[in-house]
């Protein structure tokens, strides 16, 4: 008995006709051989600044390798490392842990930023900053910390993208640079094919295009035989001298088509025709990606949803999910409390209270397994829960859309720690989705039962005070003249996990010394827009492991209010708090079948959740 898959008609192909008219971007196989699938543009031209898609989200996964065991930080399981973005490439990231440990904050972009590869030399998208915010959502809402609070990441045209076109992102250099064991020595954009250009230029002219090579018979077949000599060193020496050379690695293997791609805008753009594809295959190979959109879901404390973009039947594919799989559950244990060692290491106390990751959420499990798939896609990971309303349900992609089907027929050991994807599901309609219709699907009885629990037990005042809020629903308040700015008589903001600073601009004016933005507390009101602030200086003392006020503080009279600002304290939002919901979505029953074989035996010591 193995997992159920789809072999009736798919999903995508029941209303392919009108998905062809209508569909804008499509999930298929890359362009880039080996790469697995990739994004398309579908039945437009999009011009420059055009927006390509809206709405992706960031979900923050927090110093995982300082949590996890070493019996998993030895093995290269973790297959999100390949998907997921540095904090530090976006705004507000570097309150999550504090700026000198942003970069142990990782970020997943289950849309774009896990869907679309990246060819340098062709990049066509880039993205407008991101959005932070608690969806609305009232502040004793049991919701807050369940979901995650950045949003907005809308991908733009930087250049126009014709129809068929596969949509690129940048990874950045360091991506490819630091990952030569995967990728070899891939040519970089600007220098690397500038220089294999001039390479080829030059050669053309030294010896394709160069009169004074006479022969007695034929001059330019004697041309053409140098030139082709000539080419097959060079491409002799790049894979078994200097293999290591990303300019030659840049240089065309099918001699025939250098000069026409030197007239075409040079060896960046050898692959441009490939990375087209006409609307015909793109129906064939691929699946619409943009039948959702996102949303402020109808559902109480769900907070964002995704919500139908154009009418859907009953059988009809909603959004395709490529599933990363994590193979352990341990991989998103967070421990609560930290403890030194007898190496005098800050340590993670492993037999103290711990959390999980947010982005466990956003994954699948069953509760026999230890088994997670995280499914990634164009808004799918906005797909909100009701158990009687719903109008969506999971099934296994079919076969030949899976890169390895047959991984459902063996054991996780066997496959699980594969740094590729492998499997898929499809989201599809169980009945007739109109168009701005909410998505829903049944997020099974034990997430049903675990969120029941938590609402029951949730105490809001028992989490937070009723004067929190976050930094950055402060720092939209504080240009409000009718919010009152707390002062030193007040309450503290560091009891509710914010620190006020003061800008350099205003401050530099008057101390030189003053060096960057400070930490700073108002002592008074001094008039309309005129207050006395204290400049906060804080000193560590390495022995006692503590931190507190420096007595050198600085006072300043008639600061306007424009120069403050605020910031959250490292770890104080609501997702790195045990209080905050977790629990992954339930895979049906009949998905899993034989779901002995989706089980690691615990080596050490394992951390429930699902039993």
């Amino acid at each position: 008995m193995f997992p159920t898959r789809t072999t009736s008609t798919s999903a995508s192909t029941i209303f392919v006709n009108a998905a062809a008219i209508e569909c804008g971007v499509y999930l298929a196989p890359s362009s880039i051989p080996f790469a697995g699938l990739g994004m398309y543009a579908g039945n437009r031209s999009i011009s420059r600044n055009d927006i390509v898609t809206y709405g992706d989200i960031l979900i923050p996964i927090v110093e995982r390798p300082w949590h996890i065991e070493r019996r998993l930080s030895d093995q290269r399981n973790f297959l999100w490392d390949e998907y997921i973005w540095n904090a530090d490439t976006f705004d507000f990231t570097d309150e999550e842990l504090g700026e000198d440990l942003v970069s142990d904050v990782a970020m997943a972009s289950p849309g774009v930023g896990a869907a679309a590869n990246s060819y340098m030399s062709m990049i066509n998208v880039d993205d407008y900053p991101i959005k932070i915010s608690r969806a609305g959502l009232p502040p004793d809402s049991p919701g807050h910390g369940a979901f995650t609070i950045y949003h907005g990441r809308s991908f733009y045209a930087t250049t126009p993208i014709e129809p068929g076109q596969e949509i690129f992102v940048s990874y950045g250099e360091d991506y490819f640079t630091s990952r030569t064991h995967t990728y070899g020595y891939l040519p970089m954009p600007d220098r690397d094919y500038e220089r294999a250009d001039h390479i080829l230029n030059t050669g053309l002219n030294i010896i394709r295009h160069n009169k004074n090579i006479t022969a007695k018979g034929d001059d330019e077949s004697l041309r053409e035989e140098i030139w082709n000599d000539a080419h097959a060193l060079i491409k002799d020496i790049s894979e078994n001298i200097f293999n290591t050379s990303r300019i030659l690695n840049a240089i065309p293997a099918n001699i025939s088509v250098i000069e026409d791609i030197l007239e075409d805008g040079g060896t960046a753009y050898q692959d441009y025709n490939r990375s087209v594809k006409d609307l015909k295959w793109l129906e064939e190979h691929g699946q619409c990606m943009d039948n959702i959109i996102v949303g402020r879901s109808t559902i109480p404390d769900a907070g964002r949803g995704a919500f139908a973009t154009r009418y859907i039947p009953s059988g009809g594919l909603v959004s395709p999910a490529p599933l990363v799989h994590i193979d352990d559950i341990d991989n998103m244990v967070m421990f609560m409390e930290h403890v030194y060692n007898e190496d005098d290491d800050l340590v993670p106390n492993r037999r103290g209270e711990y959390t999980w990751q947010l982005i466990l959420n956003y994954c699948f499990a069953h509760h026999q397994s230890t088994l997670l798939l995280c499914p990634y896609g164009l808004l799918s990971s906005l797909i909100n829960h009701s158990k009687e309303n719903f109008n969506t349900k999971i099934q296994w992609s079919e076969d030949h859309r899976m890169r390895h089907p047959e991984w459902l027929e063996e054991p996780i050991k066997e496959w699980g720690l594969e740094f590729h994807t492998g499997l898929q599901i499809d989201f599809v309609a169980t009945r007739d989705i109109e168009a701005n219709e909410e998505i829903l699907i049944d997020y099974g009885s034990f997430w049903q039962k675990a969120w029941d629990n938590h609402v029951e037990e949730f105490r809001f005042e028992e989490h937070r005070s009723e004067y929190y809020r976050p930094a950055y629903e402060l720092n939209e308040l504080v240009f409000n003249d009718d919010f009152e700015l707390r002062t030193e008589k007040d309450r503290a903001y560091e009891l509710d996990g914010v620190q006020m600073h003061c800008r350099r601009w205003y401050l530099h004016q008057i101390n030189k010394r003053l060096v960057g933005d400070q930490a700073c507390n108002i002592v008074r009101k001094l008039g309309e827009d005129s207050y006395l602030v204290r400049a906060i200086r804080w000193k560590d003392d390495n022995e006692d492991r503590t931190t507190s006020f420096s007595q050198d503080h600085v006072l300043f009279w008639g600061v306007p209010r424009d120069i403050f600002y605020f910031e959250d304290l490292p770890n104080s939002r609501d997702i790195h708090q045990q209080w905050a919901f977790r629990h992954p979505i339930m895979i049906p029953e009949e998905m899993f079948p034989n779901v002995s074989l989706f089980v690691l035996l615990c080596v050490s010591s394992c951390h429930s959740l699902l039993s």
